[in-house]
C-alpha cells in the first residue's frame, strides 16, 4: 500500500482551512497519497458468475480489503504511535489533500460532518461524505484495537437517507497484512503450524470471494470482523499466523478456473453440510462444497456432540416469531410449536431443511440454517450468556409439554474445513496440503500472485 504523506501544516492553519466559508474544505486539484479506496483486482461480476467464484484470471495482484470493524458507532477514539494524517473517504477520495493532526483524535458525527477533537482538546467540523484516519506509523488503534493500514469511517443513514449520527469504521488493508489478524482469531494459539497454514488458504479464498460480490460494489465495505464474515482481531496477530500467512502467500483454492468459496466452521460434528443447502442464494452447487463424512477427526471439540439444551416453547415460539418479521418468514405468524422434523437430508444423512408445524397445524419450512438463526434470536429477558443457543443446525428435537430440548452435533454450519478437524489431522502428521484435500475435494491450491 502507498503510504499516507503527512503534511506541514500546523494545526491552528487547518482550523482556519477547515472552518472558514462554510466548513467544506476544497478536494480538488491534489492527488490523494493515502491508500486507494477500494480493493484492487475488482473485476465486474454479475450474480450468476459471483455464485461460482471469481475468474483466477480476473485476480489482479494482492487485493486490498474493507473489513467493517466496528457498526453504527456514535464516539470513535484514535490513537497511533506516529502522527495522523486526515483527509475526505470514499469518493471525495481521489484528489483531495490530506492533513496533519495530533493525536489522540475523538470523532462523533452530528448529523451533518464529522467533528474531530485532536489531543489538546480542539475541535473542527468537516462535511465530509466519509472520512480516512491514517498514520505515520502504518497503523491506527481504534478504541483501543489496533490495525494495519487505514481507518475509514462512514455515515450511517436510515433507509430513508436521513442521517443518524452514527459511524461505520471500516479497515482498509492489503490482503495479506489482514490474514494474521483473521488467523489469529479464528484459531487456538497453541494449534499446529500445518492447520494455521490450512486455514491461511481457506480464510484467503474465502475473503476473495466474498468482496467481489455485486452488491460490494455499491457498498462501503467488503467483510465484516465478526460472525458473519470471518473474525478479525487486527494488528496483535501471533508470530504463527503472520508465519502461515507469509509460507502460503497468494495461495487460493481455484476448483473450475474459479477461487473456491472456501467456506469453513469450528466444528462439523463428523458430518459436513452442503454450502449450496443453506446458502442457495450466495453459491451454486459446487462439488467441493457439498457434505461429506468427516470421521472423528473433530471430537477434541466440546461441541462435537452436546446437549442437551433446553428452552420453554413460549422463548421459542417468540424467537421464531421475532426472526421471522425480521426476515419476512411466515413463521412470524407460528402460534406455538408442536413439531420439529427434519424433512430433507444430504448425501451423507446431515438436514437439510426442517419443518416446523404449530398448535394450529400450520407448516413452515425453513433450511437448517435459518432454524437455527430464528432458535437462537434474542427475545427480551435472555442472559448475556444465553443457555438457550443452538450451536449447530444438526439437531434432534424433542418436543415434551411446555419444553423443547435440543440435541446436536458441532459448532457452526458444518460448510466445508472443520477447524478442530484440521487441527486433528495436523496433529497426526498431515501437511495441509492433505488438510484442504480432505476438506475440499476436487479444488486445487494455486498462488494467484
Amino acid at each position: 500500500m502507498t503510504r499516507v504523506l503527512a503534511t506541514n501544516l500546523t494545526f491552528a492553519l487547518l482550523c482556519l482551512l477547515l472552518c472558514v466559508g462554510g466548513c467544506k474544505p476544497r478536494t480538488s486539484g491534489v492527488q490523494n497519497p493515502g491508500v486507494r479506496p477500494g480493493p484492487t483486482g475488482y473485476t465486474p461480476i454479475d450474480a450468476a458468475a459471483a455464485r461460482r467464484g471469481l475468474r483466477v484470471a480476473d485476480l489482479r495482484g494482492e487485493p486490498a480489503v474493507r473489513v467493517r470493524v466496528q457498526r453504527s458507532a456514535t464516539r470513535l477514539r484514535a490513537a497511533t504511535t506516529g502522527r495522523f494524517t486526515l483527509a475526505p473517504g470514499g469518493q471525495a477520495a481521489a484528489g483531495s489533500q490530506p492533513r496533519a493532526f495530533d493525536g489522540p483524535l475523538v470523532v462523533t458525527h452530528d448529523g451533518g460532518g464529522f467533528v474531530i477533537t485532536d489531543g489538546r482538546g480542539q475541535a473542527v467540523r468537516w462535511d465530509l461524505p466519509a472520512l480516512r484516519i491514517a498514520s505515520t506509523a502504518g497503523s491506527v488503534s481504534l478504541d483501543g484495537t489496533a490495525y494495519p493500514g487505514v481507518i475509514e469511517l462512514v455515515p450511517v443513514s436510515t433507509s430513508t437517507g436521513r442521517p443518524t449520527g452514527r459511524m461505520d469504521a471500516v479497515n482498509h488493508v492489503g490482503m495479506e497484512r489482514y490474514l494474521p489478524g483473521v488467523l489469529s482469531k479464528e484459531l487456538y494459539a497453541g494449534w499446529e503450524p500445518a492447520a494455521y497454514r490450512a486455514q491461511a488458504i481457506a480464510a484467503r479464498s474465502y475473503a476473495v470471494w466474498e468482496m467481489n460480490l455485486p452488491q460490494r460494489r455499491s457498498s462501503h465495505y467488503d467483510l465484516e470482523a465478526g460472525q458473519a464474515s470471518q473474525a478479525y482481531l487486527g494488528l496483535d496477530a501471533s508470530e504463527k499466523a503472520k508465519q502461515a500467512v507469509a509460507a502460503t502467500r497468494g495461495q487460493v483454492l481455484v476448483f473450475e478456473g474459479r477461487v473456491l468459496p472456501a467456506f469453513y466452521s469450528s466444528c462439523s460434528g463428523g458430518t459436513g453440510q452442503d454450502a449450496y443447502a443453506i446458502f442457495p442464494e450466495k453459491v451454486d452447487d459446487l462439488a467441493p462444497l457439498r457434505g461429506r463424512e468427516h470421521g472423528a477427526w473433530g471430537q477434541a471439540s466440546s461441541k462435537f456432540r452436546w446437549g442437551p439444551v433446553t428452552q420453554t416453547n413460549a422463548r421459542l415460539t417468540q424467537a421464531m416469531q421475532r426472526w421471522g418479521r425480521a426476515n419476512d418468514h411466515p413463521i412470524s405468524e407460528l402460534t406455538g410449536v408442536r413439531d420439529i422434523q427434519p424433512i430433507a437430508h444430504n448425501r451423507v444423512g446431515r438436514p437439510t431443511r426442517y419443518a416446523v408445524t404449530d398448535t394450529n397445524g400450520r407448516r413452515y419450512d425453513l433450511h437448517s440454517e435459518q432454524l437455527r438463526r430464528a432458535a437462537n434470536t434474542a427475545v427480551p429477558g435472555d442472559p448475556a450468556n444465553s443457555a438457550h443457543t443452538l450451536f449447530s443446525s444438526h439437531v434432534e428435537v424433542t418436543v415434551s409439554g411446555p419444553n423443547i430440548s435440543f440435541t446436536g452435533r458441532g459448532y457452526g454450519h458444518g460448510v466445508g474445513m472443520c477447524q478442530w478437524g484440521a487441527q486433528g489431522m495436523a496433529q497426526r502428521g498431515y501437511d495441509h496440503p492433505a488438510i484442504l484435500g480432505f476438506y475440499y475435494p476436487g479444488a486445487a491450491l494455486q498462488r494467484v500472485y
